[in-house]
């Protein structure tokens, strides 16, 4: 993700122990990942937006209502 921050990514192949790095990662550079199911990003802040409705979300609660209605 850090060396090639232009291709899509599988993160649900990484597992909730990537989420740390994924985060570390968005922090220098935007990256895009697909989920494929809900993965942890901890209880801090951070910033991710949701490509398939738009929204910004700012921490696990907000990520998840959001994410129940898309990973299946």
């Amino acid at each position: 993700m850090y060396k090639m921050p232009h291709e899509i990514f599988n993160a649900s192949v990484c597992g909730d122990n990537c989420a740390k790095w994924i985060l570390k990662i968005g922090e220098m550079q935007d990256v895009t990942i697909n989920l494929r199911h809900l993965m942890d990003f901890g209880d801090g802040e951070f910033t991710a937006r949701i490509l398939n409705t738009g929204q910004t979300v700012h921490n696990m609660d907000q990520l998840l209502p959001i994410a129940g209605m898309i990973v299946r």
